[in-house]
């Protein structure tokens, strides 16, 4: 009976220890899976362009995917505050969720996109994309910017960097047009 425990032991000792195969492969994969994501929380990053500070981004949390492409990824939202060359406040940017590109250098924003400018024109939609080779932000998807004196729709928009000058690609909603030269009688 000893002897066939013994037998029974040995048998399942060679099937446990052919079973048990490390690939250096498999393994070398795994630990490159696991190093392919960089994380960061409290997250304050300084933009700058030929010397001067441009603007500042603060976010909760960032995901930096390592694989290509290359891109940083803002979950739980960001603000980005846009200077003047004295470090004046020009406008400001917050999202729910943000994807920085970075070979390309260029932002997509998504999830309650909104910018205020010095004037206190704000600007909502749900997407909006920054390209950084002409310093504008675009976006094709239905926008509503509120001005001191009327609200404006539309789809479609381009801006520059601070919000002071922008365009709505295709105005909707309520128009109200007063023409002088009808009279009332």
């Amino acid at each position: 009976m000893n002897n066939m425990i013994a037998r029974i032991a040995l048998l399942f000792s060679l099937v446990v220890m052919v079973s048990c195969e490390n690939d250096i492969n498999a393994i070398m994969d795994m630990d490159k899976q696991a190093t392919a994501v960089e994380e960061g929380k409290d997250i304050e990053s300084m933009y700058s362009q030929t010397g001067r500070v441009k603007a500042k981004l603060t976010a909760p949390t960032m995901v930096r995917h390592l694989k290509p492409p290359v891109y940083v990824e803002f979950n739980t939202g960001l603000k980005v505050l846009f200077f003047n060359d004295s470090l004046g406040v020009e406008s400001t940017l917050t999202a729910r969720y943000g994807k920085y590109f970075e070979n390309e250098s260029n932002i997509f924003l998504k999830d309650h996109v909104v910018v205020i400018n010095k004037k206190g024109e704000r600007l909502d939609c749900e997407e909006l994309n920054w390209d950084s080779k002409v310093q504008k932000f675009l976006s094709s998807k239905p926008v509503r910017i509120s001005t001191v004196t009327d609200t404006l729709y539309g789809t479609g928009l381009e801006s520059n960097q601070d919000f002071s000058d922008y365009t709505i690609l295709h105005p909707s909603g309520p128009f109200v047009i007063k023409d002088s030269t009808m009279s009332t009688q």
